[in-house]
């Protein structure tokens, strides 16, 4: 009796882990205005390091596909990209993507002067790839295909097909889809919306030793690592420290007891987490310890300069949902700035790291 009774206690321990590590499939049929199969267009899922293309039959498929939401594009040339978002929960999904007609632009042939185009790359290297060691490290292959108009002082940027980087630094090729690119002149703003795929380069055992160690790097204190640490409820342990701010201007103004997060967060299944606040969060990874009073005399606020670690994150929206990726369904969720809001490309990793 024993035995049976272990027996049993085994197989329903081994069927809980086979349903915690439930994986999906999305598949799809990618066609034209006319019902027609679209072979060798490339399909891959953004952030990540899968892509494909589709076969005679305009058909795709990734394998492996944990609980989550991501974001398929489809892009081929002669078509305008498609984006779809996709949100797996407990079932695999079958996607019908209708490719639109792009018109063929002729890229404008420029005689004389050059210096324009290089002082427009020269801004959009720096505000495109950021100012880190790591993006120092990157290497556009083909900046022959950026297209650059500016309206005033505004500074825009579009390509055709997939810009090319090399990221020395972390180890990866990044074949980036770029939607668009604005820099203002006068504020230093900078926005800009694509889609990304990772490949892993090629390198020797020290290449690749330093590239493990040059991602654990970066992905620390990242909005991927705190989004993880939020879903796992393991900020502490990982050394977050949230306050509310006061105030809207440096010094910052916090409040002096850190946030618990989870009074924010509505686990309404355990795919996702809905984060909703209503009030702008500093954020630091600060190894566990909780910022102290400059005043100790004073515990109504604590006066903070951001610093070069600081980050302010606010809802865009009316709430956010999150994955165990550390993805976020739609990328408007967030209004960031500091530490976060200089990530640019050359920090960027898929979020199959882990």
């Amino acid at each position: 009796m024993k035995r049976i009774t272990l027996s049993i206690f085994i197989i329903l321990i081994c069927s809980g882990i086979l349903k915690a590590q439930e994986v999906f499939n999305i598949t799809g049929t990618v066609l034209n205005g006319k019902n027609e199969a679209i072979e060798r267009a490339t399909v891959f899922i953004d952030g990540s390091q899968k892509g494909t293309v589709t076969n005679a039959q305009g058909e795709f498929k990734f394998s492996n596909i944990k609980p989550g939401t991501y974001q398929v594009i489809v892009s081929m040339i002669g078509y305008s990209s498609k984006k779809q978002n996709v949100i797996i929960q407990n079932q695999s999904i079958s996607l019908n993507i209708i490719m639109i007609d792009k018109p063929t632009i002729l890229r404008e042939v420029v005689i004389g002067n050059n210096s324009q185009r290089k002082e427009n790359i020269k801004i959009f290297l720096k505000n495109f790839l950021g100012e880190s060691e790591n993006a120092k490290q990157c290497k556009i292959l083909n900046l022959e295909i950026l297209d650059f108009s500016t309206i005033k002082k505004i500074l825009e940027a579009t390509t055709d097909d997939f810009l090319i980087i090399e990221n020395k630094s972390l180890g990866y090729r990044i074949k980036y889809l770029l939607r668009n690119f604005r820099y203002n002149k006068e504020t230093g703003v900078t926005s800009y919306d694509g889609e990304s795929m990772f490949e892993n380069l090629e390198g020797s055992d020290n290449e690749k030793n330093d590239w493990i160690a040059n991602r654990k790097e970066a992905y620390e204190g990242s909005l991927m690592h705190y989004l993880r640490s939020l879903y796992k409820n393991t900020l502490t342990q990982e050394g977050f420290v949230t306050h509310e701010v006061m105030n809207n201007i440096q010094p910052l103004q916090l409040a002096p007891i850190p946030v618990d997060m989870e009074k924010y967060i509505n686990r309404t299944d355990s795919n996702f987490v809905k984060l909703k606040f209503k009030t702008r969060l500093y954020v630091v990874l600060n190894k566990g310890k909780a910022l102290i009073s400059d005043n100790p005399d004073d515990k109504k606020t604590i006066t903070q300069w951001m610093g070069k670690h600081g980050s302010i994150v606010r809802l865009f929206l009316d709430e956010a949902m999150v994955d165990s990726k550390g993805s976020y369904v739609d990328y408007r969720s967030f209004f960031i700035q500091g530490f976060w809001g200089g990530k640019r490309i050359g920090d960027q990793l898929p979020f199959e790291y882990n």
